[in-house]
Formats: C-alpha cells, structure tokens, sequence
C-alpha cells in the first residue's frame, strides 16, 4: 500500500489497494470498499464514502503532504 490516510476522527487507516479500491483497516478488523465507499469484502463493512472519494482521486503529491496526515509525518 503506498497511499494512505487516517480518519481524522475513527482513526481508521484508509488506504488505496493496486486495484484502485480503498483497504480501511480499524484496529483488527478491515474491509474493502471502492471509490463511493460501498462494500466490496472483508469484516469491516461500513467506511466513510467522502474519505474513500478522497483517497481514490488525490494526486500522489498531495497524498506526501504533512498536511493530509500522511502515514509518512
């Protein structure tokens, strides 16, 4: 996974999968969702549509960015 973000306000891990779908991991639980926040598989079924949205349209720089919260500051 190289793109990800975490929820400003679950803290859940969101990050986009080399399919182009959206890996939510919350604690030990995760599930899989596309761009629109519906299911897809996995034990977590319910993210956040507009974070979705957001992880699977922002341009790789702005995913770097401290200001996002990347994984990386």
């Amino acid at each position: 996974m190289s793109r990800g973000m975490r929820h400003p306000f679950s803290r859940a891990l969101y990050e986009l999968d080399g399919d182009g779908n959206v890996l939510v991991t919350d604690g030990e639980r995760q599930g899989t969702f596309d761009g629109w926040g519906r299911w897809i598989s996995g034990e977590l079924r319910e993210a956040d549509p507009q974070f979705c949205l957001w992880i699977t349209n922002v341009p790789e720089p702005m995913m770097n960015s401290r200001k996002t919260h990347t994984l990386d500051g």
